[in-house]
């Protein structure tokens, strides 16, 4: 009798699980680079382009006031094809209405982390100065991070 009792709820809680399964295995890849690969490729971006997530995070830090910036903070690895050595970066990226207007290659490791606080974008690395780069305008042609010359390119 008890079996009886159970019966459809084991089988009402079998279907529930094959259905989230099914589709939690449709689910869809998060587009490359956040969206931005189109707008990079079309600015003739000159960086990699890696879209595997598991080699890769290009992430939205923040939008700097008044001037609309978006900033995004792009890390990266890859073995370049025949090469012997894995290679990696960190670059900030700017994007403005949608363009891809340019970025600073920042020289890890380790990562710095990225911020936005109204119109200024801070570098901060642990045992360097943070470096806050003031973006109401335009981005700096160039800055002093961690003892590097850090230099806005497209």
């Amino acid at each position: 009798m008890d079996h009886n009792l159970f019966g459809p709820i084991v089988l009402w809680a079998a279907i529930g699980g094959l259905s989230a399964t099914a589709s939690a295995s449709d689910e869809t890849k998060p587009p490359c680079l956040a969206g931005m690969r189109p707008a990079l490729v079309q600015a003739h971006f000159t960086g990699p382009i890696i879209c595997s997530t598991k080699d890769a995070s290009f992430v939205l830090v923040g939008r700097t006031r008044r001037s609309g910036f978006r900033i995004y903070d792009y890390r990266y690895k890859f073995r370049p094809q025949h090469g012997n050595v894995t290679h990696g970066g960190q670059r900030v990226v700017v994007v403005r209405g949608g363009i891809y207007v340019g970025q600073y290659l920042l020289a890890p490791p380790p990562y710095a982390k990225v911020t936005v606080s109204g119109p200024y974008v801070s570098l901060q690395r642990l045992g360097a100065a943070k470096v806050k780069l003031d973006f109401e305008r335009e981005p700096p042609r160039q800055t002093l991070f961690d003892g590097e010359v850090e230099l806005f390119s497209r």
